[in-house]
Protein backbone atom coordinates (compact mmCIF):
# COMPACT_ATOMS: atom_id res chain seq x y z
CA UNK A 1 0.00 0.00 0.00
CA UNK A 2 1.59 3.50 -0.54
CA UNK A 3 3.07 5.33 2.02
CA UNK A 4 0.34 8.00 1.84
CA UNK A 5 -2.79 5.82 1.70
CA UNK A 6 -4.11 6.93 5.36
CA UNK A 7 -4.04 10.37 3.68
CA UNK A 8 -5.69 9.85 0.83
CA UNK A 9 -8.35 7.68 2.21
CA UNK A 10 -8.86 10.47 5.20
CA UNK A 11 -9.25 12.98 1.57
CA UNK A 12 -12.07 10.84 0.28
CA UNK A 13 -14.16 9.36 3.48
CA UNK A 14 -14.73 10.75 7.10
CA UNK A 15 -16.96 8.17 7.85
CA UNK A 16 -16.79 4.17 7.67
CA UNK A 17 -20.47 2.07 8.16
CA UNK A 18 -19.98 -1.76 8.91
CA UNK A 19 -22.58 -4.84 8.54
CA UNK A 20 -21.95 -6.80 12.16
CA UNK A 21 -22.67 -10.46 11.77
CA UNK A 22 -20.29 -12.14 9.02
CA UNK A 23 -18.47 -8.99 8.36
CA UNK A 24 -16.99 -7.61 11.86
CA UNK A 25 -18.08 -11.02 13.95
CA UNK A 26 -18.67 -14.55 13.66
CA UNK A 27 -21.31 -15.53 15.63
CA UNK A 28 -23.04 -18.15 13.84
CA UNK A 29 -22.69 -20.64 17.23
CA UNK A 30 -24.68 -18.29 19.74
CA UNK A 31 -27.18 -17.72 17.04
CA UNK A 32 -27.82 -21.19 16.45
CA UNK A 33 -27.83 -22.41 20.08
CA UNK A 34 -30.62 -19.58 20.74
CA UNK A 35 -32.68 -21.08 16.86
CA UNK A 36 -32.02 -24.49 17.79
CA UNK A 37 -33.18 -24.11 21.45
CA UNK A 38 -36.50 -22.53 20.31
CA UNK A 39 -36.79 -25.07 18.06
CA UNK A 40 -36.51 -27.66 20.52
CA UNK A 41 -39.49 -26.16 22.83
CA UNK A 42 -41.31 -26.48 19.57
CA UNK A 43 -40.44 -30.09 19.53
CA UNK A 44 -38.23 -30.20 15.98
CA UNK A 45 -34.54 -30.73 15.82
CA UNK A 46 -31.84 -28.53 15.94
CA UNK A 47 -30.74 -26.84 12.82
CA UNK A 48 -26.71 -26.18 12.14
CA UNK A 49 -24.22 -23.57 11.90
CA UNK A 50 -24.37 -23.18 8.50
CA UNK A 51 -28.09 -23.44 8.29
CA UNK A 52 -28.20 -19.99 10.54
CA UNK A 53 -25.13 -18.33 8.18
CA UNK A 54 -27.56 -18.54 5.30
CA UNK A 55 -30.63 -17.57 7.41
CA UNK A 56 -29.23 -14.27 8.62
CA UNK A 57 -28.92 -11.08 7.30
CA UNK A 58 -32.44 -9.72 7.42
CA UNK A 59 -33.50 -10.26 11.07
CA UNK A 60 -34.64 -12.48 13.57
CA UNK A 61 -37.99 -12.37 12.38
CA UNK A 62 -36.54 -13.72 9.03
CA UNK A 63 -34.24 -16.12 10.69
CA UNK A 64 -36.83 -17.67 12.42
CA UNK A 65 -38.91 -18.02 9.96
CA UNK A 66 -36.31 -20.23 7.72
CA UNK A 67 -35.63 -22.23 10.71
CA UNK A 68 -38.94 -23.39 10.70
CA UNK A 69 -39.52 -23.35 7.07
CA UNK A 70 -36.96 -25.62 6.92
CA UNK A 71 -38.76 -28.45 8.72
CA UNK A 72 -41.50 -27.74 7.00
CA UNK A 73 -43.27 -25.23 9.43
CA UNK A 74 -45.07 -22.34 8.01
CA UNK A 75 -45.74 -19.75 11.11
CA UNK A 76 -48.76 -17.14 10.62
CA UNK A 77 -47.53 -13.55 11.78
CA UNK A 78 -48.70 -14.00 15.34
CA UNK A 79 -46.91 -16.81 15.44
CA UNK A 80 -43.75 -16.05 14.25
CA UNK A 81 -43.61 -12.80 16.52
CA UNK A 82 -43.82 -15.10 19.34
CA UNK A 83 -40.66 -17.33 18.53
CA UNK A 84 -39.00 -14.64 17.83
CA UNK A 85 -39.64 -12.93 21.05
CA UNK A 86 -38.18 -16.11 22.42
CA UNK A 87 -35.35 -16.39 20.16
CA UNK A 88 -34.50 -12.89 21.45
CA UNK A 89 -34.93 -13.93 25.12
CA UNK A 90 -32.45 -16.85 24.63
CA UNK A 91 -29.83 -14.70 22.45
CA UNK A 92 -29.93 -11.78 24.71
CA UNK A 93 -28.97 -14.12 27.61
CA UNK A 94 -25.61 -15.25 25.80
CA UNK A 95 -24.46 -13.45 23.07
CA UNK A 96 -20.84 -13.72 23.52
CA UNK A 97 -19.95 -16.80 24.37
CA UNK A 98 -19.32 -18.26 21.29
CA UNK A 99 -18.49 -15.44 19.21
CA UNK A 100 -15.69 -13.82 18.33
CA UNK A 101 -13.93 -11.08 15.89
CA UNK A 102 -12.89 -12.04 12.46
CA UNK A 103 -8.62 -11.89 11.99
CA UNK A 104 -7.75 -8.22 11.35
CA UNK A 105 -10.98 -6.43 12.66
CA UNK A 106 -9.25 -5.14 15.56
CA UNK A 107 -6.48 -3.72 14.16
CA UNK A 108 -7.71 -2.24 10.95
CA UNK A 109 -10.83 -0.60 13.74
CA UNK A 110 -8.15 0.94 15.62
CA UNK A 111 -5.79 2.12 12.52
CA UNK A 112 -9.07 3.88 11.23
CA UNK A 113 -9.72 5.48 14.79
CA UNK A 114 -6.04 7.29 14.94
CA UNK A 115 -6.91 8.17 11.54
CA UNK A 116 -9.89 10.29 13.20
CA UNK A 117 -12.58 8.46 10.96
CA UNK A 118 -16.08 8.09 12.26
CA UNK A 119 -16.91 4.71 12.61
CA UNK A 120 -20.20 3.02 13.20
CA UNK A 121 -22.06 -0.59 12.67
CA UNK A 122 -25.58 -0.77 10.90
CA UNK A 123 -27.32 -3.90 11.72
CA UNK A 124 -30.36 -6.02 11.31
CA UNK A 125 -29.80 -7.60 14.46
CA UNK A 126 -31.40 -5.94 17.51
CA UNK A 127 -29.66 -2.95 18.90
CA UNK A 128 -29.05 -4.37 22.53
CA UNK A 129 -27.60 -7.52 22.08
CA UNK A 130 -25.23 -6.07 19.19
CA UNK A 131 -24.09 -3.46 21.41
CA UNK A 132 -22.93 -6.14 24.15
CA UNK A 133 -20.86 -8.06 21.68
CA UNK A 134 -18.97 -5.17 20.12
CA UNK A 135 -18.35 -4.01 23.71
CA UNK A 136 -17.15 -7.55 25.07
CA UNK A 137 -14.72 -7.67 21.98
CA UNK A 138 -13.55 -4.22 22.76
CA UNK A 139 -14.59 -2.69 19.36
CA UNK A 140 -16.90 -0.26 20.76
CA UNK A 141 -15.90 1.74 21.13
CA UNK A 142 -13.64 2.42 18.97
CA UNK A 143 -16.52 2.02 17.15
CA UNK A 144 -19.21 5.15 18.33
CA UNK A 145 -22.21 4.60 17.41
CA UNK A 146 -24.73 1.83 15.80
CA UNK A 147 -28.09 1.02 14.33
CA UNK A 148 -29.95 -2.18 14.88
CA UNK A 149 -32.77 -3.54 13.29
CA UNK A 150 -34.87 -2.00 16.15
CA UNK A 151 -33.14 1.63 16.35
CA UNK A 152 -34.95 2.93 13.16
CA UNK A 153 -38.25 2.56 12.20
CA UNK A 154 -36.32 1.02 8.98
CA UNK A 155 -34.07 -1.19 8.39
CA UNK A 156 -31.48 -2.55 5.30
CA UNK A 157 -32.29 -3.70 2.53
CA UNK A 158 -34.04 0.02 3.38
CA UNK A 159 -31.39 2.88 2.62
CA UNK A 160 -32.55 5.39 5.08
CA UNK A 161 -31.31 2.88 7.55
CA UNK A 162 -27.43 3.86 6.85
CA UNK A 163 -28.63 7.31 5.74
CA UNK A 164 -30.15 7.94 9.38
CA UNK A 165 -27.27 6.62 11.26
CA UNK A 166 -24.54 8.11 9.02
CA UNK A 167 -26.69 11.84 9.54
CA UNK A 168 -26.49 10.61 13.20
CA UNK A 169 -23.02 10.29 13.55
CA UNK A 170 -22.35 13.92 11.98
CA UNK A 171 -21.81 12.74 8.06
CA UNK A 172 -22.77 12.77 5.17
CA UNK A 173 -23.23 10.00 2.61
CA UNK A 174 -20.51 11.54 -0.25
CA UNK A 175 -17.95 10.89 2.82
CA UNK A 176 -19.35 7.51 4.09
CA UNK A 177 -18.69 4.24 2.40
CA UNK A 178 -20.63 0.51 3.29
CA UNK A 179 -18.70 -2.27 4.27
CA UNK A 180 -20.59 -5.92 4.56
CA UNK A 181 -20.96 -9.40 3.31
CA UNK A 182 -24.41 -9.49 1.33
CA UNK A 183 -26.69 -8.12 -0.91
CA UNK A 184 -28.71 -6.11 1.39
CA UNK A 185 -26.09 -4.50 2.49
CA UNK A 186 -24.81 -3.21 -1.21
CA UNK A 187 -28.41 -2.46 -1.69
CA UNK A 188 -28.90 -0.06 1.45
CA UNK A 189 -25.75 1.12 0.19
CA UNK A 190 -26.25 1.97 -3.28
CA UNK A 191 -29.52 3.42 -2.22
CA UNK A 192 -27.96 5.93 0.52
CA UNK A 193 -25.62 6.94 -2.27
CA UNK A 194 -22.69 5.02 -0.57
CA UNK A 195 -19.81 2.61 -2.54
CA UNK A 196 -20.06 -0.72 -0.94
CA UNK A 197 -17.35 -2.86 -0.09
CA UNK A 198 -18.19 -6.55 0.75
CA UNK A 199 -15.90 -9.21 2.61
CA UNK A 200 -15.46 -12.67 1.18
CA UNK A 201 -16.35 -14.53 4.07
CA UNK A 202 -19.70 -13.81 5.21
CA UNK A 203 -23.47 -15.23 5.65
CA UNK A 204 -24.33 -14.92 2.01
CA UNK A 205 -25.13 -18.31 -0.44
CA UNK A 206 -24.18 -16.31 -3.17
CA UNK A 207 -20.79 -15.54 -3.34
CA UNK A 208 -19.69 -11.62 -2.52
CA UNK A 209 -17.71 -11.08 -6.05
CA UNK A 210 -21.80 -11.56 -7.60
CA UNK A 211 -23.13 -8.40 -5.63
CA UNK A 212 -22.15 -5.71 -7.48
CA UNK A 213 -19.74 -4.03 -4.93
CA UNK A 214 -17.26 -1.77 -5.79
CA UNK A 215 -14.64 -3.57 -4.37
CA UNK A 216 -14.60 -7.63 -2.10
CA UNK A 217 -11.58 -8.02 -0.02
CA UNK A 218 -10.22 -11.21 0.76
CA UNK A 219 -8.63 -10.20 4.57
CA UNK A 220 -9.92 -7.48 6.75
CA UNK A 221 -6.48 -6.25 6.69
CA UNK A 222 -6.66 -5.91 2.99
CA UNK A 223 -9.73 -3.00 3.77
CA UNK A 224 -7.28 -0.03 3.92
CA UNK A 225 -5.85 -1.07 0.92
CA UNK A 226 -9.68 -1.04 -0.68
CA UNK A 227 -10.92 2.42 0.40
CA UNK A 228 -7.10 3.29 -1.00
CA UNK A 229 -8.44 2.15 -4.61
CA UNK A 230 -11.69 3.78 -4.16
CA UNK A 231 -10.31 7.14 -3.65
CA UNK A 232 -7.83 7.00 -6.14
CA UNK A 233 -10.89 6.94 -8.31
Amino acid sequence: MHPNADNLIASRFDTVIYDLDGTLIDSAKDMQVAVSRVLADHGLPPVSEDDVRIFMGQGSKVTMAKAFAKHGKALDDDTLSAVTREFVRYYEADPVSHTSAFAGVSEVVARFDRLGLRQGVCTNKFERPSRMILEHLKLMPPIADLAGADTFPVRKPDPRHILMLVARMGSSPDRAVMVGDTIHDVEAAHGAGLPAVLVSWGYTATPASELGAEAVIERFDALPGALEKLAAR
